[in-house]
């Protein structure tokens, strides 16, 4: 122990003393705002928005001759030129050191220009060779849902019914929001909070299967970053936005936002109610050691869901002076939600009898967290400190009446504190090199207390010692890292070195233990990258990642949803390690562009779920430590724009899994000691398509398809599953306005179908979360000078020496990074 302390403290220190000689300096961004007529236009507003952290934004008025001066951090940003009585100018560049932007040319707004220009936008999709964007507020068909509708769209995504988030097949993604953990993704049931918070509050979506020394190493899948808006233009900009739906669903959002030159602020809130029913049906069967069937049994369920979810942020950005800025923000949700849970037990042999069981279910969450962020660039070129501080806490209250053999009441009341601070430094030597470190602690406690009253209708209620337990999950890791990177002609290279020490607690009062946790280990990972040409790249990387147990798969509370079917946590689970490999290839075009991929996966300790049946066939699953994996595939990801009102992009998914290991268990009927090998072997492969299509003056067409082929995992084999989402918008009041029609599954065919083999079971399982959804939304969008008080409209279509229409945006977002 003390040896895993040393080296903390050394790498830590090893860390700090690098960042001492750190000291940068901004670069110099000019320009020069003219009119269609050659002539400068004063006084213009010039905004630069970073794309990697939108709270960062940098701008100027224009001069008496129409120039611009502006000091920024490198790196890629978001350029606007907004005047009254011009249209505004859009543009988006990669700014790494001091460049003249040239002559920006605005035109004069005016009827007969709006009648004849076709309005571009941004790609849905982009990708880069360290991650995939995927523009949410481009996206049709999850207008006016949730963030786990928006997730099934995503490229390398995939969501269960059950709302669990995949990337490329594995559940074991890391998912931040903002870049940072939130309260907003609830403790224990990270699904179920993705469904409470609206679409609409959500800018993008980035996706990391290879991380580099920065990031976190938790995630053996990579990481999940989300977005939210920012409105940042100067004077009053935003959107408000109704909406309604079959089944049931209303709702608003609502985005703001407040300009000046050193300062801005910006606020989301959104309300929603939901109301939809879900089914399941099972089928199980047992047999004796012989094999021969002894029982069977059909079970069949409905459950009525009914929420209302409320999440509001807002945030405020200063800029000091050129060197240094202050973000902060705050944000809070509130969801409550009821549900009504029917299951029928219909036994078939040997004895033929019928059962029901019902559950009404009522649970309260509140989460709240904020954040600040300290910006210091230093004197020479590149060089940047950053501090970051967060702070999260949540509460989820639930309890429910249970009608069965017994009567019961339960209660599940769990509250999880957390905060995390972390710094870093970057220092550039020369053009193309540089170095960085950082250091970072995170901790976060969980209290769950749960208890099971119990009545045979004699009026006399009894602690079912079985369903009650405090516990208590601590964790605390502590981290440190360093990186460099540096560039020769077309190569360039950035190899990093992670260290984390972790320390983790489970405390159960009813079995009066306490299991201690505690472990170091180093994460190394390493890009390669080279430039054929301007739009084409080469990238191989690796990185080692860690998958840490989530409290509710440490804690041994069984479940009480189902009590045929249920599920408890193993407070022996131990972290699992993946060593990931990947090489890519991106080439763009203005009209196409590809980006194949290759990746390997090795897994030491994987989690699996292994489920065991009781001697009345009563079926209880446990996650365990289980030999290793192996996976390993190819991905394509592809976009097509044939013409500049259609635009296809997609991907296609192939990747081959292995599974070895046994579980020993002790027969319930036998009481023999057995020993199951469940190593699985298997193809899967999975596609998506999104088409979209732009017909000028009259409406906007979307659709998008997936299809997942079936897929084996330990004890169970997937079946496959597909589904088909369509949008159509149509714009209103001169574009200030939107009307949209969605409809989420056309066919009704998203269910989970799934088969469970057992050493003296068998069980086939379907569920649906929720039938086909249909909703209608009214956005409308303002944008108000308060200067001026005029409004200003946004129109981004540019024109070359030919008097051709083309969407700068798309053309520069479709060129490969620096």
């Amino acid at each position: 122990m003390k040896k895993k302390h040393f080296l903390h403290t050394f790498f830590v220190t090893g860390c700090l003393l690098v960042s001492s000689f750190l000291f940068s300096q901004s670069i110099k961004i000019t320009g020069t705002v003219i009119a269609d007529n050659g002539r400068p236009v004063p006084y213009s507003s010039v905004s630069l928005i970073s794309l990697e952290d939108t709270s960062k934004i940098y701008g100027d008025l224009t001069d008496e001759k129409g120039n611009f001066s502006i000091d920024v951090i490198p790196g890629e940003y978001e350029i606007t030129v907004d005047q009254v009585g011009f249209e505004s100018y859009f543009d988006q560049k990669s700014l790494f050191e001091s460049t003249s932007l040239g002559n920006m040319e605005i035109r004069l707004a005016g009827k007969e220009l709006e009648e004849v220009i076709v309005q571009g936008t941004a790609p849905i999709y982009r990708v880069e060779l360290d991650k995939k964007i995927y523009d949410v507020t481009q996206d049709l068909t999850a207008r006016g849902g949730t963030l786990s509708d928006v997730m099934q769209n995503v490229p390398s995504l995939s969501v269960d019914v059950d709302g669990t988030v995949s990337l490329r097949g594995n559940d074991n993604v890391k998912i931040l929001i903002d870049g940072k953990p939130s309260a907003m993704l609830g403790i224990s049931d990270t699904g179920e909070a993705l469904k409470m918070i609206p679409a609409d509050m959500v800018e993008r979506i980035e996706v990391v299967t290879n991380a580099s020394a920065r990031y976190e190493a938790s995630g053996t899948a990579g990481i999940i970053n989300i977005i939210t808006k920012k409105n940042k233009k100067a004077g009053i900009t935003g959107s408000i936005e109704v909406l309604g739906g079959t089944p049931q669903l209303y709702g608003t959002n609502i985005n703001l936002g407040y300009g000046k030159k050193k300062w801005n602020w910006f606020a989301n809130a959104g309300l929603r109610y939901s109301k939809s029913e879900g089914e399941n049906s099972y089928l199980y069967s047992k047999f004796n050691p012989l094999g021969d069937e002894i029982s069977r049994s059909l079970q069949n369920g409905t459950r009525e869901r009914e929420g209302t979810g409320f999440n509001f942020s807002t945030g405020f950005n200063f800029n000091f002076n050129e060197n240094n800025s202050l973000t902060t923000s705050v944000g809070y949700r509130t969801s409550r939600r009821n549900g009504l849970g029917i299951t029928n037990y219909d036994d078939i042999f040997p004895i033929k009898a019928y059962s029901q069981r019902k559950e009404t279910q009522h649970n309260n969450e509140h989460g709240i967290d904020g954040s600040l962020n300290f910006t210091h660039n230093f004197l020479k070129k590149g060089n940047v400190l950053t501090v970051d501080g967060n702070f999260n806490y949540t509460t989820d209250d639930s309890n429910s009446d249970i009608y069965d053999s017994k009567l019961g009441k339960s209660l599940n009341n769990n509250n999880r504190t957390g905060f995390m601070i972390k710094s870093d430094y970057v220092l550039p030597f020369k053009e193309g090199s540089q170095l960085e470190a950082g250091v970072r602690a995170d901790y976060s406690k969980t209290k769950t207390d749960f208890s099971l009253n119990e009545t045979d209708g004699s009026g006399i209620w009894t602690i079912n010692p079985g369903y009650t337990d405090k516990t208590h999950y601590e964790e605390n890791i502590l981290s440190a890292y360093i990186q460099y990177g540096n560039k020769f002609g077309d190569f360039s290279f950035l190899a990093g070195l992670r260290e984390e020490t972790s320390f983790i607690k489970v405390k159960s009062d009813k079995e009066n233990s306490s299991i201690t946790k505690d472990y170091t280990d180093l994460f190394p990972t390493l890009h390669l990258n080279y430039n054929f040409s301007e739009k084409s790249q080469l990238q191989v990387s690796y990185s080692r990642r860690v998958n840490r147990p989530r409290s509710r798969m440490l804690i041994p509370y069984k479940n009480l949803s189902d009590n045929r079917n249920t599920f408890q946590g193993n407070p022996d689970l131990d972290p699992s390690y993946t060593d990931s490999y990947e090489l890519g290839f991106n080439i763009q075009n203005r009209v196409w562009g590809i980006t194949p991929s290759v990746y390997y996966q090795r897994t030491n300790n994987p989690f699996q779920r292994i489920t065991l049946s009781d001697a009345s066939g009563n079926l209880n699953t446990m996650p365990v430590n289980l030999g290793y994996e192996n996976r390993y595939g190819g991905e394509l990801s592809y976009t097509i724009n044939p013409f500049q009102w259609w635009r296809i992009f997609g991907e296609i998914n192939l990747f081959q899994y292995e599974n070895f290991g046994e579980n020993t268990y002790t027969d319930v009927i036998t009481g023999i000691e057995k020993t199951e090998d469940l190593a699985k072997k298997g193809f899967t492969w999975r596609t998506r398509l999104n088409m979209t299509l732009k017909i000028p003056t009259l409406f906007n067409l979307q659709l998008q398809g997936s299809y997942s082929s079936p897929r084996k995992m330990g004890q169970n084999e997937m079946k496959e599953m597909y589904g088909l989402n369509v949008g159509i918008s149509k714009d209103v009041l001169k574009g200030k306005g939107t009307i949209l029609l969605n409809v989420q599954d056309v066919f009704n065919s998203r269910k989970m179908k799934q088969e469970t083999f057992g050493e003296n079971f068998y069980q086939y399982s379907e569920m649906q979360w929720r039938p086909r959804q249909i909703t209608l939304s009214f956005t409308y969008r303002f944008n108000r000078d308060l200067k001026n008080g005029k409004s200003n409209k946004r129109n981004r279509p540019q024109q070359d020496g030919n008097n051709n229409n083309f969407d700068l945006e798309e053309i520069e977002t479709q060129l490969p990074p620096s």
